[in-house]
């Protein structure tokens, strides 16, 4: 992607940020705040409010930037300069944004912000965008964000998109997580073959605990047909602690209905892990299991 296409890509991330055309094109504060490590944002709030000197300062800005010494200075003054930049000089924006190193913590922040407005714009141009960028983990940290925002509408396609994922790290299991809690809702089946295909990991363990406490509580009978089915002996016992630590906060009468049709095995299996359980909590025993 050319520098050009980039700055019309910052320019329209702007708009997005508007909602009316007649408002300001200032990025949102509480925004700017949280991704900027809660600094005030130093945009105008409104076009009148900016100066007619201020590309120029921004110029400046940028040259001052470019010539520091640290490192870290560096990278925290080239980021100001792409946040303050946005509205009024895109190429400018866009010129400081390719500056900052790969994988830096400045253009980590920035490249959350842009893929997360863009896909809510447009995901397929989103991912396009995304695949332009300078390291797989730029890559990676951009995707997270495009599949949070297609999971509202498509948790499917958001799902592929992580399953494709070469970075292994919290973003992508707080990602995967947040994706199987809205797939669950529309397809808990799925959602669980999904989630139990995951290589060993928190990933893998907190996404079948989320599908298992949203689907045993809609469709008890499904989650045990699931449980029966499950042939990796590490997956089952993940799937059957979830449902085990699902059912023990509930009251007796509901856990004897959920399980009204689970066989033999599969009960004398959730028994132990109960017992397992008890044994752990010693005196805090929930009021529900005295």
């Amino acid at each position: 992607m050319t520098r050009w296409h980039l700055s019309i890509l910052l320019l329209d991330l702007l708009l997005v940020c508007c909602d009316k055309p007649s408002q300001s094109h200032a990025l949102p504060e509480e925004t700017l705040a949280a991704t900027r490590g809660g600094e005030a944002p130093r945009l105008p709030r409104s076009p009148s409010e900016i100066p007619t000197d201020a590309p120029q300062v921004l110029r400046e800005e940028l040259r001052e930037a470019q010539g520091l010494e640290s490192p870290e200075a560096r990278d925290k003054a080239l980021a100001e300069v792409a946040w303050n930049a946005l509205e009024i000089d895109p190429d400018l924006a866009c010129e400081a944004f390719q500056q900052l190193p790969a994988n830096s913590i400045e253009k980590i922040r920035l490249i959350e912000h842009f893929a997360k407005r863009l896909a809510e714009q447009d995901p397929d141009e989103a991912l396009a965008w995304a695949a332009t960028l300078e390291s797989d983990k730029e890559v990676s940290v951009a995707n997270c964000q495009i599949a949070l925002v297609m999971a509202e509408s498509d948790p499917q396609r958001a799902a592929m998109l992580l399953s494709e994922s070469s970075q292994i790290g919290r973003e992508l299991d707080v990602a995967v997580v947040e994706v199987l809690q809205r797939w669950a809702a529309r397809c808990a089946p799925d959602a669980a073959a999904w989630a139990g295909a995951f290589p060993p990991g928190a990933a893998r363990e907190a996404g079948i605990r989320m599908v298992v406490e949203r689907w045993l509580p809609r469709d008890a009978p499904g989650v045990l047909a699931w449980l029966v089915t499950l042939q990796d002996a590490s997956v089952r016992r993940e799937a059957a602690l979830a449902m085990e630590e699902t059912l023990l906060q509930q009251p007796q009468a509901i856990r004897d209905a959920w399980l009204q049709g689970a066989d033999l095995s599969i009960r004398m299996e959730l028994d132990q892990l109960e017992a397992s359980a008890l044994r752990e909590v010693g005196d805090n025993v929930p009021s529900s299991l005295k």
